[in-house]
Formats: C-alpha cells, structure tokens, sequence
C-alpha cells in the first residue's frame, strides 16, 4: 500500500491533476461559505424569535455574542468534518481526467473503458456526500464515546470513513479499467483510511482524494498483474 501511495505522490508533479483539485477546492470552499451563511442565518433568526421576548437577548446583550459565537464555532466545526467528503464528490467529477493520466503514465498498454457522462459522474458524486453524511452522523456518537478512549475514537472514524472512500474509488475505476482487472473483493479500506487520515491536515486534505483513487488504481493494476 505504502509503495502504492508513493507512486499516486510522485505524480502530483503532473500538471493534468492540478486543474481537477483547483476547481474542486473553489467549489467546496464556496459550498461551505454558502452553507455557513445559509446556517448562521437560519439558526440567527431562529434565536432572534424564540428569545425576542427576553431584554437579556437584545442586540449588543452579552448572551446574544455567546450564541452567536457558538453557532459560527459550530458551523466551522462542522464545515471542517465534512471538507473531505464534500471536496472529494466534487473532485469526483473530475476523475476521469485524472484516471486518463494515471493510465496515460503509467499503464499505456490498457484500454481504458469510455468515461461516464456528466450528469453520471454528479450523481456518483452526490451519492458519495450523501452516504457519508447519513454513516458519519450515526456514527457520531460512538466517535464521540471513542474520544473519551483514545486511540479508539480516532481509530473508529478513520475505519468507518476509510471503507466508505475504499468503496467509492473502486466503484468508480470499475467503470473505467477493464473488466478482467476486478477478480478480486478487496474493499481497499486501508488505502481509504489512510486517505481519510491525510484529510486531517490542511492543504495535504487538498489532495487526500486523488491519492486515495490513484493508489488504488495502482493496486488493482499490481493485482492483476501478481495474479
């Protein structure tokens, strides 16, 4: 896997993958500006009614700063645990170019399957946040039970988010490496949790989702051939 990961690093020099992370990090980032401000105000004016009968809550009041302030915390938070899943389904519509690549470099030799059109890739993308949002949440309070043993908490997340971006990725270069290449069930967890641990730290969490693909393009390739 190690060995794999390498190979999906050394060719971030590439610039063919630098336009699909570029245009999937402007389109998180303005999805979560978007969703951020939709939240706050949504959440604002749900205070501003349930508490307009209260002097304490009036503008400028103490209490009113605190809430305000733990709703922008919230929403940060929130935008933070859910930057990987957000920007790994938009990167995803970009894929294709960087399946081409990968293939175009490394494996000249296969033929690649016809890639899917647009509005397929966006579902695949859409399925991909929503699945990880609907797990993610009702995992959530085992997390959070974890975090009180750690290394548990942490350990859990990455098992629970690594599967979901091992099957993902596979399910995505099944449709576009040839057929006689998938004799194997492997979920690739592994590679996706790694992946999903490289989305903790800002800027590499950028390109978490291509390396996660790219490896597992490498290793579906090194099983054939090993078989």
């Amino acid at each position: 896997m190690i060995n794999n990961y390498w190979l999906a690093i050394r060719q971030l020099g590439d610039r063919r993958l630098w336009k699909p992370v570029l245009w999937a990090t402007l389109f998180s980032l303005l999805s979560l500006a978007l969703v951020m401000f939709i939240g706050t105000s949504a959440a604002g004016w749900f205070f501003d009614s349930i508490f307009s009968y209260f002097d304490s809550y009036e503008k400028g009041s103490w209490i009113r700063i605190v809430a305000q302030s733990i709703l922008v915390i919230f929403f940060i938070l929130l935008g933070f645990f859910f930057f990987g899943s957000i920007h790994a389904a938009f990167l995803g519509i970009y894929i294709d170019d960087i399946i081409n690549a990968v293939q175009e470099k490394h494996y000249p030799d296969i033929v690649l399957q016809p890639a899917p059109k647009l509005h397929t890739s966006i579902l695949i993308s859409i399925r991909l946040v929503v699945l990880s949002a609907i797990v993610n949440l009702i995992a959530a309070p085992f997390f959070l039970l974890g975090w009180f043993f750690p290394p548990l908490g942490i350990a859990l997340q990455l098992g629970v988010n690594g599967f979901l971006f091992g099957r993902e990725y596979k399910v995505t270069l099944k449709q576009r490496l040839p057929q006689e290449n998938f004799t194997q069930n492997e979920p690739f967890t592994g590679y996706g949790s790694l992946g999903a641990a490289l989305m903790m730290v800002p800027l590499v969490n950028l390109f978490a989702p291509l390396l996660i693909c790219n490896s597992i393009f490498h290793a579906i390739m090194k099983n054939k051939t090993s078989n």
